[in-house]
């Protein structure tokens, strides 16, 4: 297990493919790290996650998900990156009753499930 950012140079990475400006701005905080460290580059986060569960090496993935899986082990924790989060429904949608509770219920379970998470990143446990 590394020990600190510079010593990820040893291990298997996981990480996106295609070079956005977000992963640009992510990659500044990470120096000596880029595309070519990948060992395996996929742009979808799904594949990501079961290549990290699987072993396949070291990958970056949301808080609130990995401590859903006892199996996953925190590496380098003083690494945080604050991505925004948009729930988005079609306008067209926005008056149905059904729709609006729904999308409603989402916006509730996933603040309460960001703001647990950012809780837990302020007091240092993952």
């Amino acid at each position: 297990m590394p020990a600190a950012l510079a010593d990820v140079g040893g291990h298997d990475l996981i990480g996106f493919d295609a070079e956005t400006p977000a992963l640009r701005a992510m990659m500044a905080h990470l120096p000596g790290v880029d595309r070519s460290s990948f060992a395996l580059r996929t742009d979808s986060n799904l594949a990501q996650l079961a290549a990290i569960r699987a072993g396949f090496g070291i990958g970056l993935c949301q808080v609130v998900i990995a401590r859903r899986d006892p199996a996953l082990v925190r590496v380098l924790d003083d690494i945080v990156f604050a991505l925004p989060l948009w729930i988005a429904m079609h306008e067209d949608l926005k008056t149905s009753a059904r729709y609006r509770l729904v999308f409603d219920a989402l916006v509730e379970g996933m603040t309460a499930a960001a703001d647990s998470a950012q809780s837990s990143e302020t007091s240092g446990s993952a």
